[in-house]
């Protein structure tokens, strides 16, 4: 799962299938969008934005678009009176656990651990469970 930080490079990452919109966890924008028109709106301007969605789709960016608003995928800080983090200029995703584990005995332990724990919060059968059963 990752996490993204910015509307337009993530949705044109998703309509360029560098990124499955199945493996957003949520995107966390500095936008402040109410309704879905104005999130039609946003997507219209970044068309002409060469680093967000210049050469894009624009329905299929609207549709992208719709789809994170609909599952609840954008996080707004601006909406609730707070200011987003500042995040490097070209950082725009980050896995929500790794994807490549440690070769160090230290980290595959908290990874496991970190597994487990989910597991135990959420009831989720997973391969953690097993290293504690041994």
């Amino acid at each position: 799962m990752k996490i993204g930080f910015s509307l337009g490079r993530c949705i044109r990452d998703i309509v360029n299938e560098k990124i499955s919109i199945d493996d957003v966890a949520f995107i966390i924008t500095s936008t402040s969008i109410h309704t879905k028109e104005q999130l039609a709106d946003v997507i219209l301007m970044y068309t002409s934005e060469p680093t967000y969605l210049y050469n894009c789709d624009y329905d299929q960016c609207v549709a992208v678009a719709n789809m994170l608003w609909d599952n609840n995928r954008l996080l707004q800080p601006r909406r609730q009176g707070l200011q987003r983090h500042a995040q490097p200029e070209n950082a725009v995703w980050v896995d929500m656990f790794p994807t490549q584990l440690s070769e160090k005995q230290s980290v595959k332990s908290a990874w496991d651990a970190y597994r487990f724990m989910l597991h135990m919060t959420e009831n989720v059968d997973n391969e953690a469970v097993e290293v504690f059963k041994q």
